[in-house]
């Protein structure tokens, strides 16, 4: 299955999920209106027992014994009341989840670890994590540690690649060797790319809703511990029991969230498990090291438990079971561990015995488990790779090639600025002049000093360690706070702005630095999606401004190679709507790119193939065309199709 049918999957899913939702919702609220009429007759009946009421008073409360009949103003009441609890349950989670990936992975107990950690165990991870980033072509994610969690395990939380987070025990991190951490972090980036990590994010806030019930109830229930009724306060014995009953129902009703939450999440984990291990190996091209970390965790058995109070509303996020028992009963949140391994090494007979001495040592970073080829092992494995491993070695190679001060420079918070400013500078030395004076009025002296020597340092670079070091520069502006990210977001608008014509490169700059440190807009769940005869327009702009980028002097062969991509763009109907070269403005491309991305997974395929086709029309890759496929499927929030352009993710 590949990126784009895997986003559809997802999305497919979701739609029985909230089957699911919905009669989890109907279920809790037949369970309120029982409840509330039950705790009426109890409340009621003890009141008509208190022998102070007269005979007469009694039999005028006679007609409670019928609140069991049917009601449909109780009921209307009732409904309206849980569906509030719920809604009001869902917004605060959600509200709670307003910075993506890094409010999950702080709400677990994580800590951030910075670029320019000194850590040896923490630099080997940021390096793992920076290798994928850098290899599929997303921004690079912030990274965490749970440093109470001594269990090996992680997750990936996030609304888009732009504001994901990757979360790593630190068991994880003392226990796996970097061969096994390396497809611990595959795994958790293929959830990234198949688009499982939004799906899982959204189910944090929808489900609490239909677990607040339990959350209320068990809160009412506490507050009323050590409460004394005195014989003078007539009614309060009925007061404290009608309450103590509410809270006891609320609970009881909490264990149908409880049931149906556990049973949303083991439908959403389990066979994308076996996915993201599959495309894992895709990444790495070393099943045994993703088998190696699975096994460290059979062999840690009940000890891998994690320990933070919201495990069990992250258990469909974690690289493996929260619990540690790995079974394989209805409500498992994950495949047997002894299933998985299996289709990474044939060749395991369920003895972990071998790895037992091995769990609770820390692992040696120079010990790596043997690469071997996964053609045999991983025959079960889909076909396509969401990236080519030889990209993964490339990013290495870049990193392992970067001067120490230069890397170091660029995960600080304000060096990263420094580059992104750098690599904007115009050549113009007027122009840069004013630059820098921007520069300095938002940053200060230092910083514009240090923009200039980073421009000095990158001019002479290719596009593709240009890029790199952009997408390094973003993730280290990412530590600053909300006001120095509106700062940096502003001055690299107005750079580019007193450039006055604007590069491809440029423009690819200011909408990575805009989309990378800009809030979080996640809180919209899955938003109604465009129908493609609604971006006619839209894609026939997008396809035609990749077509004269690879022809900027020829519109006849522009035309035949946009026409190329046209036919694979059926869902379009553009045939007939072949922009002019001078109305493929790259401002009219952003605004259009903005509406594309509300299409459905499978229609940005669809999009995407055509472009790949375009690129490949003439056999002459254009690093214009290039970059420009980049920007479009980046645009999307969508990987560059590789399989489909090769060279194009060079």
């Amino acid at each position: 299955m590949n990126f784009f049918a895997s986003q559809e999957a997802a999305r497919r899913q979701t739609r029985v999920l909230l089957g699911y939702y919905a009669l989890a919702v109907v279920s809790i609220v037949c369970a309120f209106y029982l409840a509330s009429r039950a705790i009426a007759a109890v409340a009621l009946g003890a009141m008509d027992s208190d022998d102070s009421g007269s005979a007469a008073l009694r039999s005028e409360r006679q007609p409670a014994i019928r609140v069991f009949a049917w009601n449909s103003m109780w009921m209307f009441f009732t409904a309206g009341l849980s569906i509030v609890v719920i809604g009001c349950g869902t917004l605060y989670r959600c509200s709670s989840l307003s910075e993506g990936g890094a409010s999950v992975a702080l709400s677990a107990g994580g800590r951030e670890i910075k670029s320019y950690s000194q850590e040896t165990s923490e630099l080997r991870l940021i390096n793992v994590v920076q290798e994928m980033a850098l290899a599929s072509g997303i921004s690079v994610p912030r990274i965490f540690v749970l440093d109470d969690e001594m269990g090996v395990n992680a997750f990936a939380a996030g609304f888009t690649p732009k504001d994901a987070a990757i979360a790593v025990t630190r068991g994880a991190l003392e226990r796996l060797r970097r061969d096994e951490l390396q497809g611990v972090i595959a795994h958790e980036f293929s959830h990234i790319l198949n688009g499982d990590m939004r799906l899982n994010c959204w189910l944090i806030g929808v489900l609490f809703g239909i677990l607040v019930t339990s959350v209320l109830g068990r809160v009412l229930m506490e507050s009323l511990r050590g409460v004394r009724v005195t014989g003078g306060k007539k009614g309060g014995g009925v007061v404290v029991l009608a309450l103590f009953l509410s809270g006891l129902a609320l609970w009881a009703i909490g264990s149908i969230g409880v049931f149906f939450a556990r049973l949303i999440q083991c439908s959403v984990s389990r066979q994308r498990e076996f996915l993201a291990d599959a495309s894992a190996v895709q990444f790495t091209r070393n099943p045994l090291g993703l088998a190696g970390a699975l096994k460290r965790i059979g062999a840690l058995r009940a000890s891998n438990s994690m320990r933070c109070a919201n495990r069990d509303e992250l258990s469909h996020l974690l690289f493996a079971s929260s619990s540690g028992s790995g079974s394989n009963d209805l409500f498992a949140s994950h495949p047997p561990l002894g299933v998985r391994i299996r289709r990474l090494d044939p060749t395991f007979n369920g003895d972990y015995s071998p790895w037992f001495d091995e769990a609770d040592a820390p692992a040696s970073a120079e010990a790596e488990s043997p690469a071997v080829s996964p053609s045999e092992t991983c025959s079960s494995f889909a076909a396509e790779k969401p990236v080519a491993s030889a990209h993964v070695e490339n990013a290495a190679a870049f990193l392992q090639q970067m001067p120490e001060e230069w890397r170091e420079s660029v995960s600080q918070p304000m060096g990263a600025a420094a580059v992104l400013y750098g690599l904007l500078l115009s050549k113009n030395p007027d122009v840069r002049r004013q630059q820098r004076l921007c520069v300095a009025s938002g940053e200060g002296m230092p910083v514009a000093a240090a923009a200039e020597r980073w421009h000095d340092l990158l001019n002479g670079k290719d596009r593709t360690e240009r890029r790199m070091y952009a997408e390094l520069a973003i993730a280290g502006c990412r530590q600053r706070d909300i006001a120095g990210r509106n700062t940096c977001i502003d001055l690299v608008k107005n750079l580019v702005a007193m450039d006055g014509a604007v590069s491809l490169f440029k423009f690819m700059l200011q909408n990575g630095v805009v989309r990378g440190l800009s809030p979080s807009v996640s809180l919209e769940g899955f938003r109604k999606l465009l129908p493609p005869a609604e971006v006619r327009v839209e894609a026939a702009l997008a396809l035609a401004a990749l077509a004269y980028a690879g022809q900027p002097e020829d519109d006849v062969r522009a035309e035949a190679a946009w026409r190329e991509g046209v036919s694979r763009a059926t869902s379009f109907g553009v045939a007939e709507l072949l922009p002019e070269r001078g109305s493929c403005t790259l401002e009219a491309l952003g605004a259009a790119l903005k509406r594309l991305n509300g299409l459905a997974p499978l229609l940005k395929r669809e999009l995407l193939t055509a472009c790949s086709f375009i690129v490949r029309a003439d056999g002459n890759l254009v690093p214009d065309e290039v970059e420009l496929l980049r920007a479009i499927a980046d645009a999307l929030d969508m990987p560059l199709p590789i399989q489909e352009g090769q060279a194009s993710a060079a």
